[in-house]
């Protein structure tokens, strides 16, 4: 009976950033991002020419990581958790979200998709029975394994 009340902590679930700067890492980062992409010459980006140790070659990874984490290549959180709501919005254009009437019977060409779906919001009848919502399966996938196909449209 030990194991019948044992407390989950719900930490794990919401996440946190991978982006911890210390007052240290202020200058081991600027000379990570000189060793990646030498400003004062535009032909020398991502590329190695001389590392003397594994401190040089472990600089050089670190301003790559840095610069794609900087133009945002690299989301400093994993999309899975909670916590990237708070970061990032979803880019749904072109994305058939909601169709008037019942389910397509073909599920890969939804003749519904090719118009925009009206919404009457003095309806008194609920939402999910006059329309559907993810018709194809973008957002939420079309078995039980893609449930986390919305995480494909986050954007910062």
């Amino acid at each position: 009976m030990a194991h019948a009340f044992k407390i989950i902590p719900a930490k794990p679930t919401f996440g946190t950033l991978n982006q911890v700067v210390y007052q240290g890492d202020y200058i081991k980062n600027k000379k990570a991002k000189l060793i990646y992409c030498d400003n004062r010459n535009k032909y020398n980006c991502n590329k190695l020419t001389k590392a003397s140790d594994y401190n040089v070659k472990q600089l050089y990874y670190s301003g790559r990581y840095l610069i794609a984490l900087k133009n945002g290549c690299i989301l400093p959180f994993n999309k899975a958790d909670l916590i990237a709501g708070q970061y990032t919005k979803m880019n749904l254009n072109n994305v058939c979200t909601v169709i008037n009437g019942s389910p397509c019977v073909q599920i890969d060409s939804c003749d519904g998709c090719a118009t925009a779906a009206t919404i009457d919001i003095n309806s008194t009848e609920p939402f999910y029975q006059t329309n559907t919502i993810d018709p194809v399966g973008a957002l939420f996938g079309k078995s039980a394994c893609g449930t986390n196909n919305f995480i494909h449209y986050m954007v910062l």
